[in-house]
């Protein structure tokens, strides 16, 4: 777990990096280089694999936009996995390009609530697929669906079984990490994703105290 603190940590350091570098003008490719150098400056070598998608493109939920002048009004998702030594992260966080509209802030709300669900379900025994219903839960009080999985587990790969998902059976188990993960997909794109330690007791969030979920640290100017 220390090890995956570290990484996180530099992962943080990076997010903001990327922010205070941000102005309109700068491309898509030019940004995401002061994130890259930002890692190596904290980690030296380093793996890395991302979603960084920009505007409509958010609505495809994978991908990486390139060459891209940024817009106001604009959302960012940036979904984030870093391994350094065989040990991975995967978090997630969308920015917005400008103060977030009503909706966009409606959703971002929306989603939080859904990544503290799902965290509030992860148990020692409990089923993947109750921290995916946890997760939907607050989308279908709204007439919606989570359309990816809810999470899972990563450790020395950035994706490991089990993932979150509907029909998934699996139990959670002790001394593992696990992400949630939530996302909407309509006007814009917006995902958060954040890693857990799960012991006996609770899930230990092992990455809000670094990037807190407020939506004002997510605002480019």
């Amino acid at each position: 777990m220390e090890k995956t603190r570290e990484i996180l940590k530099a992962v943080s350091v990076a997010y903001q990096a990327f922010k205070h570098a941000f102005a309109i003008g700068k491309n898509s490719d030019e940004l995401f280089s002061v994130f890259e150098n930002s890692l190596k400056q904290s980690l030296g070598a380093y793996e890395i694999v991302y979603d960084y998608i920009w505007g409509k493109d958010s609505l495809h939920i994978d991908g990486v936009t390139q060459n891209y002048l940024p817009n106001q009004g604009d959302t960012l998702v940036m979904d984030i996995s870093v391994g350094k030594d065989g040990v991975w992260c995967d978090v997630c966080r969308t920015f917005f390009v400008g103060e977030p509209t009503k909706r966009q802030a409606e959703v971002f709300q929306m989603v939080v609530r859904s990544l503290r669900q799902g965290q509030a379900s992860m148990k020692v025994g409990a089923r993947a697929l109750d921290v995916y219903r946890a997760v939907d839960g607050v989308y279908a009080l709204h007439g919606k669906k989570l359309i990816h999985h809810a999470g899972h587990r990563i450790g020395e790969k950035p994706l490991l079984q089990p993932q979150f998902l509907e029909e998934n059976e699996t139990l959670l188990e002790n001394g593992k990490v696990y992400t949630v993960e939530s996302g909407l997909y309509e006007e814009f794109g917006l995902r958060l994703e954040n890693d857990y330690y799960l012991t006996d007791g609770e899930a230990v969030d092992l990455f809000e105290d670094l990037l807190p979920l407020d939506i004002k640290e997510y605002i480019l100017q």
